[in-house]
């Protein structure tokens, strides 16, 4: 029997995690690299890795984290290599971005967290009108015409429930003003 190679569960586990954090790993990446088909490059090194060191994961810990860290190497990696070539910038500059990227993650994480539950707290036809408008992007004047409702009607209520949901989501993170 093979040993190194990962046990059915361990597959399954790593594929539903790496789609779970796909697109913030790839953000993240992209955050540090100027080109989209650079940042595509390294992401796909990056997964290589995350499967290659799968072993090495604390599944006490957050994978996006685990997986960021490797991330940054393949970005520093990707940098010196190609740093020959172009201006980039040195390893501890870098360092200092991933490590606000990963915060602002952290805090992207924490936010959208707080507006799912802050979603819970709304009634039916608020959650219905949201779904609609944001989850099936239907025109807001089919909408109104299937809620039997003035178009400007809906736009108000929208406003007041985006309000509603900032608030809450302020509450919920403890942040001020336009950081919610």
């Amino acid at each position: 029997m093979d040993t190194d190679r990962p046990t059915e569960d361990a597959t399954d586990l790593f594929v539903a995690e790496l789609q779970r954090h796909r697109q913030q790993v790839f953000a993240f990446i992209f955050s540090l690299l100027p080109r989209r088909a650079d940042a595509e490059d390294v992401f796909q090194r990056t997964c290589e890795t995350l499967w290659r060191k799968f072993d090495t994961w604390d599944r006490r810990s957050s994978f996006r984290t685990w997986a960021c860290g490797y991330a940054w190497r393949q970005v520093a990696n990707f940098g010196r290599i190609a740093g020959r070539d172009r201006l980039w910038l040195d390893d501890d500059l870098l360092g200092r971005v991933a490590e606000e990227r990963t915060v602002d993650l952290d805090r992207h994480e924490a936010r959208l967290a707080a507006l799912n539950t802050c979603i819970d707290t709304l009634g039916d036809h608020e959650r219905r009108l949201l779904d609609s408008i944001y989850r099936d992007k239907q025109p807001m004047k089919d909408v109104a015409q299937r809620m039997g409702r003035a178009v400007q009607t809906l736009y108000n209520q929208l406003n007041l429930i985006r309000r509603k949901l900032h608030q809450c989501v302020r509450l919920r993170t403890g942040t001020s003003g336009g950081q919610a």
